[in-house]
């Protein structure tokens, strides 16, 4: 409205001494452009969101030319009732001659450009507003799909390294000897470790707390001892249990990265995790001197 105001505002000045072209104004450039401007609303809030978000651009257009025939009518009507010299007078007539005023047909094509005109300023705005509301949701919506698919890798890695591990139960099982104690202890493990991969509601988040990716962890170093015992592995811990969040499986799949490349080591490979409040220091260390070190980032529990 501020806009239609400074619009008519130049015109307003110049005709303020005539009535007559005072009138004019009011009815031409306020009134009228009054009902422009809810012509433009109406395209733009009310008809176009739903076609142009769904790209029916053929049912936009027609849409549209509906809308701009039944403001047409509106106008007409308006003139017709309230104002007629100022709107459906042909030209000004000459004192003694009648009045010629224009028809519906006559008058149709006069509004339907003005609608036009509306119309195209209507879905260019429209057009911008898609353009800006969900240029978010796309960047949204990736970056849920690539956690997702950043989760759903982890967890396809863990149960292809579950699998092997079940494939190694196996022997251990059909020992007699080790059925009781190793079998049953692996079995359990395998069991909670399965347990946390699959029904975990942790997992459906993109970062778990640190102090449970740390139990499955410790469960996971345990299931491994039992069944590689010619490769053990001791783990410590130092700097206590921070209160902060990281990647599921992450310290599973990073030790199982060094492992795969040192599976003819035998012996002990001691694994330290050096604990701060924002990193953890994960390394691995053989008994020939091998080293590795990987700085894992910590998130606030919050986030």
């Amino acid at each position: 409205m501020a806009l239609l105001g400074l619009y008519a505002f130049p015109q307003l000045r110049v005709n303020w001494p005539s009535a007559v072209g005072l009138k004019w104004v009011l009815v031409h450039d306020i009134a009228y452009g009054f009902i422009n401007f809810h012509l433009f609303y109406v395209l733009v809030f009310a008809w176009l969101p739903l076609p142009v978000k769904r790209r029916q651009y053929a049912k936009a257009a027609a849409g549209t030319l509906l809308v701009i025939l039944l403001f047409s009518v509106i106008k007409f009507l308006v003139g017709y009732y309230l104002f007629p010299d100022q709107v459906l007078q042909r030209m000004f007539a000459l004192t003694g001659v009648p009045k010629i005023y224009m028809s519906f047909r006559e008058y149709l094509p006069v509004t339907i450009r003005t609608g036009l005109g509306v119309a195209l300023l209507a879905y260019g705005y429209r057009l911008f507003l898609q353009w800006r509301n969900t240029e978010p949701e796309d960047r949204i919506l990736a970056t849920a799909a690539a956690q997702a698919r950043s989760r759903y890798d982890r967890m396809q890695e863990g149960s292809r390294q579950l699998l092997h591990h079940l494939q190694l139960l196996t022997p251990v099982l059909e020992d007699e000897q080790k059925r009781e104690e190793e079998g049953t202890k692996a079995v359990l493990l395998l069991s909670d470790l399965l347990r946390y991969m699959l029904y975990d509601k942790a997992l459906e988040k993109e970062r778990v707390p640190f102090k449970k990716e740390l139990a499955h962890f410790e469960r996971y170093i345990a299931l491994r001892n039992l069944l590689h015992p010619q490769q053990s592995i001791a783990l410590h811990t130092t700097g206590g249990i921070p209160q902060g969040t990281i990647e599921g499986l992450w310290l599973q799949q990073c030790v199982e990265a060094s492992l795969q490349q040192w599976q003819q080591v035998t012996g002990t490979i001691t694994i330290a995790l050096t604990c701060s409040e924002e990193v953890v220091t994960l390394s691995l260390e053989t008994p020939h001197q091998k080293k590795n070190h990987q700085h894992i980032p910590l998130f606030p529990d919050h986030v």
